[in-house]
């Protein structure tokens, strides 16, 4: 919840970019450009899925040619720091595909992940020095099912460092081995920690890309980008070949520019099949709470009641029936720091284990060269393995946080079917929940800065969520 105020953000714009950080492991992307005509990168770049399948069904355009406009649009917006690494062999994989009706709708798309998720061919670094060289023996779950349907992996994205389980002080998508992201709309926080995949969606270097979420890191930089990003309900999306933080909160997400596309990326992820139904008046009838807790209120930027309004106005234009709603109070103020420390540190063990790498090892690499390797300091990882509870302790703490967020949610929806935030403020909630959400584009804030609606569903209606969100998203006008 203080993710948003005023003296984080000052802190987090001076050290974005009045001071940002360069280490000396950061990658560059020294890759030359392909020869691709402007017409077809006009064509291609800000295209969703279904227009890019179209292009090749009707001869516009290869997969490999694609392949080329995505790669050319990462390079040309390679000061933004978004993208780690590029597939150097994805042309000549693109090369090998041709169009089928059968196909998934994945097949032949370009996307770039989040370099915390496993990929056997390119380096898994989650933004930290000691995982440089770091290939995985295999692609993690979701990157089979990806490779399966014929996508297309073009590169790894920047991150917060550990997913931003470094330190308390650190700098919202800042790694060693990325350097520091930029927002795509000007000097505004960018969110962490899949702060490159965001970017990366926002600017059309990839028609989707992949984050992960522990607690806000696929909605809060989704919503400073003014993009569409999914938190998927916790279970639904395989954890498997992901760095962790928390198995009882992680899960990987889309981030895309519009909802189709991110709910085909999590029909791909969940390899699920389940249709969904694109009504642009799915919202009618709809019951929708606005959260109106004083605690968050408290926390609001200046801007944040007003915009939030907007949004009232916006889904009562398309049918919802909207009122204030007040959750649970207690489903607000859930910790869930001791767990995600005790989990960091006994899940980085077992993720690392045929390397032997430990937290022990990755905190005494750092302090070899601190100042160069961890310039915000380590603080998070010193205390993850300091940390004291006994699996047992730590057990009861997720039974206890669970029950109080379910319950506060099952309240919720006996009166309401939808509940409807900005950002990120009520993320306690639904991850300590379990909880799917979706943040939506639509609305800036006087500066520029883009401000996401944030839909919260119920537990493993995440396809619904997603039609609504559909419905609100059409009911937007088409330049946000």
């Amino acid at each position: 919840m203080g993710f948003n105020n005023d003296d984080y953000l000052k802190g987090q714009i001076e050290k974005q970019y009045r001071k940002p950080k360069i280490s000396s492991v950061k990658q560059t992307l020294d890759e030359e450009l392909y020869d691709v005509d402007e017409r077809l990168m006009k064509k291609v770049i800000g295209r969703d899925i279904e227009t890019l399948q179209g292009l090749v069904r009707e001869g516009e355009a290869t997969y490999a040619e694609i392949a080329k406009c995505f790669w050319n649009q990462v390079l040309k917006h390679k000061d933004h720091n978004a993208v780690i690494a590029l597939n150097p062999d994805v042309v000549k994989e693109a090369e090998k595909l041709s169009y089928d009706r059968s196909h998934s709708l994945m097949y032949g798309i370009p996307v770039l992940v989040k370099d915390n998720i496993a990929t056997q061919d390119m380096p898994t670094t989650a933004g930290a020095a000691v995982l440089k060289d770091f290939k995985p023996e295999e692609d993690a779950e979701i990157i089979k099912l990806l490779k399966d349907k014929g996508t297309l992996i073009l590169g790894k994205t920047n991150l917060s460092e550990w997913a931003n389980f470094m330190s308390t002080d650190s700098s919202n998508g800042y790694s060693a081995i990325g350097g520091q992201t930029k927002n795509a709309f000007g000097e505004f926080d960018v969110g962490g920690s899949s702060s490159g995949s965001a970017v990366a969606a926002a600017l059309g270097l990839a028609p989707v890309t992949i984050g992960s979420e522990t607690s806000g890191s696929i909605i809060y930089p989704a919503s400073q980008n003014g993009v569409v990003g999914h938190k998927p309900t916790l279970g639904l999306v395989s954890q498997d070949g992901i760095i962790p933080i928390s198995h009882t909160h992680d899960t990987a997400g889309p981030i895309t520019k519009t909802v189709k596309d991110a709910a085909i990326m999590f029909q791909a992820l969940a390899d699920t099949e389940e249709t969904v139904q694109w009504y642009k008046d799915a919202l009618k009838g709809v019951r929708v709470g606005i959260i109106a807790n004083e605690s968050l209120k408290a926390v609001y930027r200046s801007e944040d009641e007003e915009i939030l309004s907007k949004a009232a106005d916006e889904l009562r234009g398309a049918g919802a029936e909207v009122s204030s709603f007040t959750v649970r109070e207690e489903g607000l103020n859930i910790d869930y720091l001791n767990i995600l420390k005790h989990e960091f540190n006994t899940g980085v063990q077992a993720y690392f284990a045929s390397s032997a790498l430990t937290l022990d090892k990755v905190l005494a690499f750092n302090e070899q060269q601190e100042e160069d390797f961890a310039p915000y300091n380590q603080e998070l990882i010193r205390q993850s393995i300091e940390e004291t509870y006994s699996d047992e302790e730590i057990d009861e703490m997720i039974r206890l946080n669970q029950q109080t967020a379910r319950k506060a949610l099952t309240e919720a929806f006996a009166s309401v079917d939808l509940l409807v935030s900005l950002s990120n403020y009520a993320t306690v909630l639904y991850a300590a929940a379990g909880n799917p959400a979706v943040t939506l584009p639509g609305h800036k804030r006087s500066t520029g800065e883009p401000v996401g609606v944030t839909f919260i569903g119920k537990s493993g209606q995440d396809l619904q969520l997603l039609e609504w969100a559909y419905a609100y998203e059409q009911a937007l006008p088409r330049e946000v």
